[in-house]
């Protein structure tokens, strides 16, 4: 897939292009690599009678998470080259101008302009849902106002939202073939029951066959199916309706919560959220968020209740003078070598980047995990529903043998 790009090179300046990716973390990723930091990235494709002044790819960008990404990014190029905060939002909304974002960014630089600091309208757009950015963010840009390195705190910042989106799409695309295998093996299997069974039960109708049960369990099942499939598509319809609605109503945080009590799923669920957690908290820690600042924000942001009550159970005991690799060790926070990971860094005060390589560490374990479970996802679910047509298969093949006794 074709996609037109627009990125800074290291001397500020302005680069454009088109690039072919399979999609447009990919396209980031090949920029990055070529030290350009990508300003836009849109799917390529001609126009037809267009009036777009940029030239003749166009597409509309929405305000999710790969735009957030690309904003942090540019912004922090822009000010890292040297150019003002006020010149820097401006260029953003320019370049934005007709998207979903420069309503937002609009707004944003007006409370600037007004007097408030960036990081408070950063907050207010983002209570408002204007700008989707995580809690973290927002504290990033706050230490950066603080400590007078802002581009640094919005390139960490930007860091770490390409992180996260690396692990969704990660997990998304790992899921991906399963899943088609589960829903095609469940199609066959349906088309069975709708098709083939019903076409066997007619020549055995009005003549008497002692089946074996098997034959009787997949020819009746045959029969329902053929009979009621109207009622049975409706009733998938209803069951995709009602998930979608418990998806809601319950939530995906709870939901998640109860996937990570299971035995394979939940190993791999909590290993994600603990290179997480702990990148978050590390990003935090180097860019001077103060500890109990950065561990109330880390716990907002995870999705494992259970893991975010012990966290703020550490903010109490750090609180009260404890060191956070004891506070860690005691809520089982993290494994041992991980914890000594930590202790060294307490003793040579660089907590922060241990704590990175914590959250490295746990990123690659979360790999091996994921491909661990997609690689017993795959043979089980060809195992199911192999055994499953081999049923079917075997009970028409024992009605068939079974009309050598029929009785007259």
């Amino acid at each position: 897939m074709l996609f037109s790009y627009e990125a800074i090179d290291a001397t500020g300046a302005r680069q454009s292009g088109v690039e072919e990716a399979g999609s447009e973390s990919g396209v980031v990723a090949l920029l990055i690599g070529r030290d350009l930091t990508p300003i836009s990235v849109r799917i390529a494709r001609p126009a037809s009678g267009s009036d777009n002044p940029r030239g003749t790819w166009k597409r509309r960008e929405s305000g999710g998470r790969v735009a957030l990404v690309l904003m942090v990014r540019e912004l922090a190029s822009l000010l890292g080259a040297g150019v003002t905060l006020e010149e820097s939002l401006r260029t953003l909304i320019e370049s934005r101008r007709g998207l979903a974002l420069e309503t937002p960014l609009t707004s944003t630089l007006a409370l600037v302009l007004a007097g408030e600091r960036f990081s408070t309208a950063v907050r207010k757009q983002s209570d408002a849902g204007a700008l989707a950015l995580p809690s973290y963010v927002v504290a990033l840009i706050s230490a950066g106002e603080s400590t007078g390195d802002l581009a640094g705190a919005l390139g960490r910042a930007a860091e770490q939202l390409e992180f996260d989106e690396q692990v969704r799409a990660e997990t998304a695309e790992a899921l991906v073939y399963p899943i088609i295998l589960v829903l095609a093996g469940a199609a066959a299997v349906l088309f069975v029951f709708s098709f083939v069974v019903p076409r066997f039960s007619k020549l055995l109708a009005g003549r008497q066959v002692d089946l074996p049960w098997l034959s009787a369990a997949v020819l009746g099942i045959g029969e329902y199916v053929n009979r009621h499939a109207l009622l049975i598509g409706i009733g998938i319809a209803a069951l995709v309706v009602l998930g979608s609605a418990a998806w809601k109503t319950i939530g995906a945080v709870r939901i998640r919560g109860a996937l990570a009590r299971l035995p394979v799923l939940g190993s791999w669920i909590r290993q994600q959220e603990l290179s997480r957690w702990t990148g978050m908290l590390a990003l935090m820690l180097q860019s001077r968020v103060p500890i109990l600042t950065a561990l109330d924000l880390t716990a907002q942001a995870i999705t494992l209740a259970d893991v975010a009550r012990r966290l703020r159970l550490t903010m109490g005991d750090i609180g009260r003078g404890e060191s956070l690799s004891r506070s860690l060790a005691e809520y089982r926070l993290l494994p041992a070598t991980a914890l000594s990971m930590v202790r060294v860094g307490e003793r040579t005060g660089q907590v922060g980047s241990m704590m990175g390589h914590v959250a490295s560490y746990a990123l690659e374990q979360n790999r091996r995990q994921r491909k661990r479970m997609v690689a017993l996802i795959e043979p089980a679910a060809i195992i199911v529903l192999g055994g499953i047509i081999a049923l079917i298969i075997v009970g028409v093949m024992l009605a068939l043998t079974s009309l050598s006794e029929v009785k007259f």
